[in-house]
């Protein structure tokens, strides 16, 4: 029986990134593919839908690196041609030996959604993005039975976290904080708790760290 783990993660300002800067608080970037061209040091090939979240065309600030090749009602496609091997996420999670799936980017942040053999991988591969000082967070994760083609979600203690911890997250995700794009930054939810949002901040990475202690399967 095989099993492996389908992740999602955020990544706040990633480096490296060359689709997530077209992103910004009039459009969002719905979905990324990619064509690897002459191996690891070849060119790359990355074609973005980019979606506007108002009435204005969703239009990039920089075209010199971007060509527009469909436009549709929903938004407009666009593709860039860059170097491989400069150590974008997408890159170095699939120097992992995991499997890009979906990808999807806000005006702050980039969403990879990949499959990962088990979890102690996906463990290396968190870390890996953050010694770059890279915030990276865990929004989903779900253990994939590939024999059974089903999938089981990870359960998680609630119990781990503190009262206003709990208050944070669940005001957070009413909010659309985790939402794409997100509806509410961190200081319109903190403003709604009533606190800065520095405390704001404090409680939520608090509450994560618990919450991956759970997923990752430490103690």
């Amino acid at each position: 029986m095989s099993r492996r783990v389908l992740a999602e993660v955020e990544v706040v300002d990633p480096q490296a990134c060359q689709v997530q800067p077209h992103a910004s608080e009039e459009r969002h970037v719905a979905s990324v593919s990619r064509s690897a061209l002459g191996g690891d040091e070849g060119e790359v090939v990355e074609e973005f839908t980019l979606v506007a979240d108002g009435d204005s065309p969703p239009s990039p600030d920089d075209h010199a690196n971007v060509q527009e090749v469909f436009d549709y009602d929903q938004g407009r496609i666009y593709r860039l041609h860059r170097q491989a091997g400069q150590g974008c996420v997408c890159e170095r999670i699939e120097r992992a030996g995991c499997v890009v799936q979906e990808l999807s980017a806000t005006e702050r942040s980039l969403t990879v959604t990949f499959l990962v053999e088990d979890v102690a991988t996906l463990r290396d591969v968190i870390g890996d993005l953050q010694s770059t000082g890279e915030c990276v967070s865990l929004r989903r994760l779900v253990e994939t039975d590939d024999s059974l083609d089903r999938s089981r979600p990870v359960v998680l203690d609630r119990e781990k976290l503190t009262g206003r911890q709990r208050e944070v997250l669940e005001r957070a995700h009413e909010m659309g904080y985790f939402e794409h794009p997100r509806t509410a930054n961190a200081g319109e939810v903190a403003d709604d708790l009533g606190i800065t949002t520095a405390t704001f901040t404090e409680h939520l990475a608090a509450a994560q760290r618990k919450v991956f202690g759970d997923l990752l399967d430490e103690p």
